[in-house]
């Protein structure tokens, strides 16, 4: 595949170890991709992409479990892989509820009911609150906009995710059928600004992701991140106090900053 190397935009793929859901991560910006040489694209990979993001957009509720690893690169220059696990549930057009604990122990809830984000780190019992009226699409964006948070999985949890992870590729490749967990997938390949990347979905009348890996080629040492999804339910009920902040009242109120 044409690669050469790019600074990073804004974009989960390039929207660094987020969801969503799952820790937060820091996001660069840069030109857009567009104005880069592009390489060959694969139409079939993009219909396949299309496909997955039709599929989801039709849902009004969406959840999956998640395991995210990425590698943290040291000044020696050896990775050193850190793990994480999560699972999020969505109901749109403007609820979210997302778990995740870390292979040290830290551990996260967050909650979103379409007026506030509320973050509880259970490790420290520590509580930060953001007020946002609007849809998730917005308050991810606004969190990725002001806030500089990202979650690894984020573009998986907007309503069109084409439109988020297509934003700024360069070339893709359609690779065949793979195997992921015992599931058949369509295994694609995508360079976009900064970062190189692939995607599993699905090769049924489901076309779910069930793994996602980049490899952002502009930092030191070309540290990769890798998601696992499972345990998907398309379009089931959800109780509405699922979205509701559940944080003890000794919890420590912080500040909610960059």
């Amino acid at each position: 595949m044409y690669r050469k190397r790019y600074s990073r935009t804004r974009k989960l793929v390039t929207r660094t170890a987020a969801l969503a859901a799952l820790g937060v991560l820091t996001g660069l910006y840069a030109p857009s991709a567009s104005a880069e040489k592009a390489g060959p694209m694969d139409e079939k990979a993009g219909q396949i992409l299309q496909g997955m993001s039709d599929y989801l957009a039709k849902a009004g509720t969406v959840s999956f479990r998640v395991k995210t690893f990425y590698d943290e690169v040291r000044e020696s220059g050896i990775k050193i892989k850190t793990a994480r696990e999560g699972s999020v549930l969505l109901k749109r057009p403007n609820q979210m509820h997302v778990n995740s604990i870390w292979d040290n122990g830290a551990s996260r809830t967050a909650w979103f009911d379409g007026s506030k984000l509320t973050v509880w780190d259970r490790h420290v019992n520590q509580v930060k609150t953001l007020d946002f009226k609007g849809t998730t699409d917005a308050m991810l964006d606004h969190l990725s906009d002001k806030y500089k948070v990202n979650l690894p999985v984020a573009d998986l949890m907007f309503s069109d995710v084409n439109k988020a992870l297509k934003e700024s590729i360069i070339s893709s490749e359609y690779l065949g059928i793979r195997t992921v967990q015992g599931v058949k997938t369509h295994h694609l390949s995508f360079e976009s600004a900064g970062t190189d990347w692939q995607i599993w979905i699905e090769a049924d009348s489901s076309p779910l992701p069930r793994r996602f890996v980049v490899t952002y080629v502009n930092d030191k040492g070309e540290p990769q991140f890798m998601a696992q999804l499972d345990h998907w339910s398309i379009g089931g009920e959800m109780d509405a106090s699922l979205f509701k902040a559940g944080v003890p009242d000794k919890a420590k109120k912080v500040p909610f900053a960059k």
